[in-house]
């Protein structure tokens, strides 16, 4: 199980791969603002892509609050929350903002952006090594 980000979401989602994070990590947890914020342009792919998953009982969203070491005008909301559901779960997060790789770190979290996503595919054999460098 692992918290994702809205932006590897919507890169997996776009490109029609976003199983790859079920093979990979087999439940994923994501916050409501990220979820709101993928979700509020409801004919674009990623978001039909997300709305299966979470149908498919293979994505959560979890309402939570914002950790009180993530007060900064640094990260967006969704960063924020993501974070603090990594925290409170104590589980890897899968983000791409590097600063809120940075926070992350701080608060003991393991987090990784989506190329690490690709990497562990191709480890598992889930995708081949051409498919991963497309």
């Amino acid at each position: 199980m692992i918290v994702v980000n809205s932006s590897p979401l919507i890169s997996f989602g776009k490109q029609g791969v976003l199983y790859i994070l079920k093979d990979c990590f087999k439940k994923i947890i994501i916050p409501e603002s990220v979820y709101n914020e993928i979700i509020k342009h409801k004919d674009c792919i990623e978001s039909i892509a997300l709305n299966k998953a979470i149908n498919e009982n293979w994505i959560t969203i979890e309402k939570i609050q914002v950790n009180p070491a993530l007060k900064t005008q640094q990260l967006g909301e969704g960063e924020k929350e993501a974070i603090s559901l990594a925290v409170k779960h104590n589980i890897i997060l899968i983000i791409d903002d590097d600063s809120a790789k940075t926070y992350a770190s701080l608060l003991r979290i393991e987090a990784h952006g989506s190329l690490f996503v690709i990497y562990v595919a191709c480890v598992k054999k889930l995708i081949t090594k051409d498919k991963a460098k497309e």
